[in-house]
């Protein structure tokens, strides 16, 4: 059984953005190696019946569905593009800064780490890639004059740890406070109120995006 042209890969905008990401992170491959990167991406996410079928065909299982033969590699990832091309071309870029920042590949560096008892081992360590330190670069510039009282490299850290998670990063509102001066529970209200206008600007980003992309067959019309 043949793809049907008229179903979209992709349930929503956000998935779209998301696997797109996963997908141009990767480097222009065969199509082998892509349909790995490309199962590796859609396991990462919730998937639709339909969807399941077509990890199944992607798997080489047998699918009622969807036949993987019928949507070669290139193809997804000529979609990839479309979506990539869109988010700089169609957004604002403080809506574009947001959806990378929160999307955008996340690299591993290895360290020499001593665990104490004189032994020394390699341990991966948590990286932003280019394209998300680009991101929040762009969203700190853009939010520092509507909070002065932070200095433009604190914005920085306090968008870093918005964006990687408290676990993966050391430094704690305290430790900013310590460093750039001004209280620490200032950079936990501060912090509060951004991650709110940070969801807003993905909200009206992946909105605008959403009409787009139906036009485009990239997600249902």
């Amino acid at each position: 059984m043949e793809v049907r042209e008229q179903e979209a890969i992709f349930e929503n905008a956000g998935q779209a953005v998301f696997v797109a990401y996963k997908i141009m992170a990767e480097p222009a491959m065969q199509d082998s190696p892509f349909r790995k990167a490309l199962i590796r991406a859609m396991e990462s996410i919730y998937l639709s019946p339909r969807q399941t079928a077509w990890l199944t065909a992607l798997r080489g299982q047998k699918s009622e569905t969807i036949n993987f033969g019928g949507l070669q590699g290139a193809d997804v990832r000529a979609q990839c593009v479309m979506v990539m091309q869109s988010l700089k071309s169609r957004l604002p870029a403080p809506e574009m800064w947001a959806l990378q920042a929160k999307f955008g590949t996340v690299e591993h560096e290895d360290v020499m780490c001593n665990d104490g008892n004189g032994q020394q081992s390699v341990r991966p360590r948590f990286a932003f890639s280019s394209e998300r330190i680009a991101a929040i670069k762009g969203l700190s510039d853009w939010l520092s004059p509507s909070y002065p009282q932070i200095k433009p490299f604190a914005m920085d850290f306090v968008l870093g740890r918005i964006y990687a998670g408290h676990k993966m990063v050391d430094i704690s509102s305290r430790d900013l406070a310590k460093t750039f001066g001004g209280n620490h529970t200032m950079y936990l209200r501060a912090t509060r109120k951004i991650k709110a206008q940070l969801q807003e600007l993905e909200t009206r980003g992946l909105a605008r995006l959403e009409e787009h992309f139906a036009r485009q067959g990239v997600t249902p019309s």
